[in-house]
């Protein structure tokens, strides 16, 4: 319903009652009291006409009785009908034979009058008559309309009067501020309201206008920070800011109607996205880590919270989500853990990413039915090559040897640098010990050959110890120990080979 209508609506319904009143009471109250007083005049001159047809009565005197009841017909004959007399016993004696009817089909505007004939307390009989007082009835309802009339042109000029000042006052500031929350409600804050007056709307609108100020100022920061994106109740996207659309990569417009499905990346698994969607359709808040995909396929990080916006009912009705860029904290997280997990100088796993590899290739030996191998490989004659052509060329034939042992093992198996010139080699899922001897033979062989280190020639061999699940032990810290002590009897009886931990 319009707030113009409203404001109207007290004065039409007091105008409404105003004229039930005057229809339905006053009128009726002032035709009722105005039908007593023409009743009590009829009576007044009922008593002055009487006196002579109390006489005749009296005397019996039929013939002047009768010329006294027509004088008074006389009298009064375009307002008096069908005047009879009966005398105290209800017998009619006058008129004997005619009565007049012309009364009968209007009723409402005759009144019924009794008049009783009587000589102190004795009863002679009454006078029973018809009184026309239709001119004193339409002359009451005429003034009664009247002032009316008058009343309903005077509620009018108020309505109108009123309406113009609440339209100005009260409608016009409000229509405005009603505009400015649709503005707001679409994503703009750059309304400006003017304060009109300094009363109740006035402060309203100053009001609202230092809410927008801040909401304004605070979009402003939300826009210049996060990446922000509104979806309907069925996960439609609706809107989305001007950050969002440039570090994905996508216009506005190929955002707006689709899913979040448009920038989903591979990262993450199916149960992970119905996880989101069952927290935020249960009206609960989600807050994690997404990795998502640009228009051009480059993946990018953020951190997300997304919140569902409720109804009256508690049922979800659209879902804001704030996201900041994380790319470069992520980037630099996944260096520092490949820092900590790698070689700075092979690029190959440390001690302590191959004994995680280690324990996962364990893991699926165990449900495979299959066997893993630890090398732990020592070059011999490394301190020489170091010694006399210098830390540059030791540091080189490290890489070449890391990049010969990448070459010998399969992309599934693990080739680590745990110290100075120690590696480690772990095969997964092989079928027998003969697989390993194979491998570490082709290892022997490829070290053997003479390395190029900035065109100077180096020679080295190699020292292998090997330990395999389920032969020897079960536990990866134990099969690395094991394998390292079978390397070094290999060193003592004289290098360049490899050897089995149940070869002692």
């Amino acid at each position: 319903m319009s707030i113009k209508f409203k404001l109207a609506l007290p004065i039409l319904a007091g105008l409404l009652l105003i004229l039930l009143l005057i229809e339905y009471f006053w009128l009726p109250f002032q035709l009722e009291k105005a039908k007593n007083a023409f009743e009590k005049q009829t009576h007044e001159l009922l008593v002055l006409g009487s006196s002579g047809i109390i006489q005749d009565l009296l005397e019996n005197d039929l013939g002047s009785l009768f010329s006294n009841i027509e004088q008074l017909e006389k009298s009064y004959k375009d307002r008096w009908f069908n005047l009879s007399l009966y005398r105290e016993n209800k017998k009619r004696i006058y008129p004997i034979f005619i009565i007049n009817s012309e009364v009968s089909d209007q009723v409402e505007r005759f009144i019924h009058i009794s008049y009783p004939l009587r000589i102190g307390e004795t009863s002679l009989g009454y006078l029973d008559l018809d009184i026309d007082w239709v001119r004193e009835k339409n002359k009451i309802i005429k003034d009664i309309r009247n002032i009316r009339d008058i009343i309903v042109l005077v509620i009018i000029l108020v309505l109108l009067v009123t309406t113009i000042s609440q339209y100005r006052i009260i409608y016009r500031p409000l229509k405005k501020l009603s505009v400015a929350a649709n503005k707001i409600k679409r994503g703009s804050f750059n309304t400006e309201l003017p304060v009109y007056s300094n009363d109740e709307i006035g402060e309203l609108i100053s009001s609202f206008t230092e809410m927008q100020t801040e909401l304004s100022f605070q979009k402003k920061a939300l826009d210049h920070h996060a990446l922000v994106s509104i979806a309907d109740k069925d996960g439609l996207i609706i809107h989305v800011n001007n950050r969002f659309a440039a570090v994905s990569g996508y216009p506005r417009e190929e955002l707006i109607g689709k899913t979040h499905r448009i920038i989903k990346s591979d990262t993450h698994s199916p149960e992970f996205y119905k996880d989101i969607w069952r927290t935020i359709t249960s009206g609960n808040v989600w807050h994690g880590e997404i990795c998502n995909l640009k228009k051009s396929g480059e993946k990018y990080w953020v951190s997300s919270t997304i919140v569902p916006y409720l109804d009256k009912k508690g049922v979800p009705k659209r879902y804001i989500s704030i996201r900041t860029d994380i790319t470069k904290q992520k980037n630099a997280e996944e260096q520092l853990r490949y820092m900590a997990n790698h070689d700075a100088l092979t690029n190959l796993p440390t001690r302590r990413l191959a004994k995680e590899n280690l324990s996962m290739a364990l893991s699926i030996a165990r449900r495979d039915q299959k066997m893993v191998a630890v090398m732990f490989i020592d070059l011999d004659g490394f301190k020489v090559v170091n010694d006399t052509l210098g830390h540059d060329a030791g540091d080189l034939l490290l890489v070449s040897v890391s990049e010969r042992l990448g070459k010998c093992a399969r992309e599934m198996d693990t080739v680590a640098r745990v110290g100075g010139d120690e590696f480690i080699v772990i095969l997964s899922r092989i079928d027998n010990r003969d697989n390993a001897g194979l491998v570490a033979q082709k290892i022997i062989d490829s070290l053997a050959m003479p390395f190029n280190l900035n065109n100077k020639t180096a020679s080295i061999g190699a020292s292998i110890g090997i330990a395999l699940y389920p032969g020897h032990v079960h536990d990866p810290e134990e099969l690395i120990k094991c394998a390292d002590e079978m390397m070094y009897a290999v060193k003592r009886r004289g290098k360049n080979s490899f050897a089995f931990y149940d070869d002692k």
